[in-house]
Formats: C-alpha cells, sequence, structure tokens
C-alpha cells in the first residue's frame, strides 16, 4: 500500500492535501504537534473519516528523534509543517527559525537517508523582498494596482527580468502584471522580507540545494494568499477565512494594517492540495525547482474588496480599524504561474475567489 508523508498534517492545508491524497487511493502517514487548536479539531475528523487510511504521528519536526516511528515506504513527503505567524517572529524569532529552517532541514535529511524521498515543500512569497513596493503604483478606490502606463514601472532596483507583463491586456482592468521567480532575493541594504520570510527562504534554499548536492528529489512551492476549508484563520494568519468568521460570526470587528488595499493572487484550499499530489506523482517534471505558486493574474483581490464581497453575502457589515501597515508587507503580490502549469499542464487554478469565498461562507468547514 502506498504511503504519503504529510508534515503539518493537521493544518489547514495538510487536511485537505490528506483528504485529496486519500481519495487518489494512497494511505497517508499525518505528522502534526497539534500546537495550534484547529490542528485538533481537524485531526478528529480525518481519524473519523479516513480510519485505517490515516495514521497520526504526534511528532515535531524540530526532533529528529520524532522521525524514527515514521514508516520508511514512503513515495513522497509533503512538507508543510511551518511556524506561519509573520508577527509572532517577530516575538519569537528562534522558534520561528528551529521550526521553517531547521524542522525543514530534519525534513531534508530523513528523505536523504531512507532513499531518497521526493519532497514537495511549501515555501512562500515572503521569500521575496518588498523590493515591489518601490514599483509605480496607482492607488484606486479599493486596491493598489501595478501601473505601466505612461511611467517605468520600476523606479530603482535590478528586478526587471522578474516582473512579467502582459501587454496585449489593460492593465487597468486586467491587472496582467505579475511576479515570476526570476525576482531576486537579495534584500540589497535596502528591502525587508520579515522574519519569517528570512527563515522560509533559507529553508527553500535548503530544499534547491539538497537537489543538488544528494539528489533528493525537491519542489519548492512559493505560495500567494491560499485559503479554503479547515482554515480557521486568526488576525495574524489566513485572513481570509479571519474575516469571513468576524463578519459571518457577529463579532465583526477587524483590525486593518495598512489601508486594506493591498492585493493578493489567490489559491483556494483544493486547488493546492491537487498541485503537491500532482507534484510528487509527476517528481521528474520538477525536480530541482522552485515555483510561484497561486491564482496568478485571473484570481485576485484586495483586502477591502474581500471584506466587502462576505458583507454582500452574509449581509452583516464590518467594523475596520485601520492601523499601521506591518514590517516588510507587499502592498501587491501577484504570482506569474506560468513556469508551474507549463512544466505541470495538468495542473491550474479551478476556483475563482468569489466562488471559494462562498464556498466557505456556506461550507462551516
Amino acid at each position: 500500500m502506498s504511503k504519503i508523508l504529510i508534515t503539518g498534517s493537521c493544518g489547514f492545508i495538510g487536511t485537505n492535501c490528506t483528504i485529496e491524497a486519500i481519495e487518489r487511493g494512497y494511505t497517508v502517514i499525518g505528522f502534526d504537534n497539534l500546537r495550534r487548536s484547529l490542528t485538533e479539531e481537524n485531526l478528529l475528523f480525518l481519524q473519523k473519516t479516513f480510519r485505517d487510511k490515516f495514521i497520526f504521528i504526534h511528532g515535531d519536526i524540530r526532533n529528529k528523534v520524532d522521525f524514527d516511528r515514521i514508516p520508511k515506504d514512503l513515495i513522497g513527503i509533503i512538507a508543510l509543517a511551518g511556524q506561519c505567524g509573520i508577527p509572532y517572529a517577530q516575538i519569537s524569532p528562534q522558534y520561528d527559525f528551529e521550526v521553517n529552517a531547521l524542522g525543514t532541514l530534519n525534513v531534508l535529511e530523513y528523505a536523504r537517508l531512507h532513499g531518497k524521498i521526493p519532497v514537495a515543500f511549501a515555501s512562500s512569497n515572503k521569500v521575496y523582498t518588498n523590493i515591489t513596493n518601490v514599483m509605480s503604483i496607482e492607488e484606486a478606490e479599493t486596491r493598489y494596482r501595478w501601473d505601466n502606463s505612461g511611467t517605468p514601472l520600476w523606479k530603482a532596483g535590478r528586478f526587471e527580468d522578474g516582473i512579467t507583463i502582459d501587454r496585449t491586456g489593460d492593465v487597468r482592468t486586467t491587472c496582467p502584471i505579475s511576479i515570476n521567480e526570476k525576482l531576486p532575493l537579495d534584500a540589497d541594504g535596502k528591502y525587508a522580507r520579515s522574519l519569517y520570510g528570512t527563515s522560509k527562504v533559507s529553508a527553500d534554499l535548503y530544499c534547491q540545494e539538497y537537489y543538488q548536492a544528494f539528489e533528493v528529489p525537491t519542489v519548492v512551492n512559493r505560495m500567494s494568499c491560499i485559503y479554503g476549508y479547515y482554515q480557521k484563520g486568526v488576525e495574524d494568519q489566513a485572513w481570509v477565512s479571519w474575516f469571513i468568521r468576524q463578519i459571518k460570526d457577529g463579532n465583526r470587528k477587524i483590525n486593518i494594517f495598512g489601508t486594506g488595499k493591498q492585493v493578493r493572487d489567490m489559491l483556494f484550499g483544493t486547488d493546492c492540495a491537487k498541485l503537491y499530489l500532482d507534484e510528487i506523482l509527476n517528481i521528474d517534471k520538477v525536480k530541482g525547482q522552485a515555483y510561484n505558486i497561486g491564482g496568478g493574474v485571473e484570481n485576485t483581490m484586495s483586502l477591502l474588496e474581500a471584506i466587502k464581497f462576505i458583507e454582500d453575502e452574509t449581509k452583516n457589515k464590518a467594523e475596520l480599524t485601520f492601523l499601521p501597515k506591518r514590517h516588510g508587507d507587499q502592498d501587491i503580490w501577484i504570482s506569474d504561474i506560468t513556469k508551474i502549469t507549463t512544466d505541470l499542464p495538468m495542473w491550474k487554478p479551478t476556483i475563482s475567489p468569489k466562488e471559494g469565498i462562498r464556498l466557505m461562507i456556506t461550507s462551516n468547514l
């Protein structure tokens, strides 16, 4: 019976990946430290729903001894366990480093020492700095837009190759500007990526180097806004889920860090899960590569736009408080997903932000 190890198996993406893997006929070895309250709820759901198809190990990727309990006959590892709160990394940078950098190194070592097991790793768009904030921006009523109509798109910096512009579209209506994998990771003494982004870039580079140094087949996914079922967001992370919970459940109070016009491309959790399984099962097509992952230029929303849509769907009004923008925040991030859809043509986003938010509102998952 083919087994896939999923670290962080009871988190939001981990739960979606577990479901996707089992529905494809695989047994999942779930590995999670259950640090967050939502993970215990997701664990109970997975155990009740899938029974012997889901084998759970209570472990922490920081502790190498915990890996001794993992079965050795794995066909792949989906490495999702991580500290994903940007503000928390500012409070406890050592814990953030131990989980995201050292913990990922432990996963890679396990893969290396047990037959070079394929690893699909969850990185983040935060590995890039906020260098994109120097690009020319137009401030519309509900969102920021990158503006290339008459003035240079970039004011400074050596990052032109990292920008993809579809000149067949209209920047004011179709958002054809996106960021590809050639955007530099260096801060150049001017830019910030957050401490969370710093720990993730370390893990990101280790994954790439384990392929080069040891031929461990790894693939890195630099993810934008991922949202969907089983998320249960909090203020520090998972903003779509957090907005839905606050507005739908009656609290209605939301803190906005910045203007709320920040834009992200959005990928629904079930689409994200399909990607990770497709990568593990087609590892020869993607090994050694890093990809920007999100909904792409066709699936974007600003914070204010998401709030307005949730208000319209729930008939509840949010109470907004505006606070200073967080350290290292990117005003706009839109992933160019051309590379992954070219290398892995069986995959593409299928659920739009409005459809995905409606599904979350009505599902109660």
